[in-house]
């Protein structure tokens, strides 16, 4: 799986992915990642949100009991889950986007 991290600029329907602008390039095998930056003024952000593992929200609500919840699923770094829910949910916050191209001989793994 590769992972292409790009800066987001102001388009017509909300945020784009600037194409111009290309922090860094990710190669994911074999649960391991390796990071090749081609702007480095986000090196430490990037390397810190697809390094760690991913919390989701998957669920939550009021028990019988009248207190709330919250249900969470973690997934380990570098897994589909993880790569997939970082890009989706958590870049955006730092004004950063990405496209993730899938190895078909890995997805038939899973």
């Amino acid at each position: 799986m590769r992972v292409t991290v790009y800066e987001l600029k102001p388009g017509l329907n909300g945020f784009v992915l600037d194409t111009q602008g290309i922090h860094c390039i990710i190669d994911i095998k074999d649960g391991k990642g390796s990071f090749q930056f081609l702007d480095p003024s986000r090196e430490k952000l990037i390397r810190s949100l697809f390094s760690a593992p991913s919390s989701i929200f998957v669920a939550g609500g009021k028990s019988p009991e009248g207190g709330y919840f919250d249900a969470l699923e973690t997934h380990p770094a570098w897994s589909l889950q993880a790569v997939e829910a970082t890009v989706k949910e958590e870049l955006y916050g730092f004004n950063l986007g990405a496209t993730i191209e899938y190895d078909p001989l890995e997805l038939d793994k899973s």
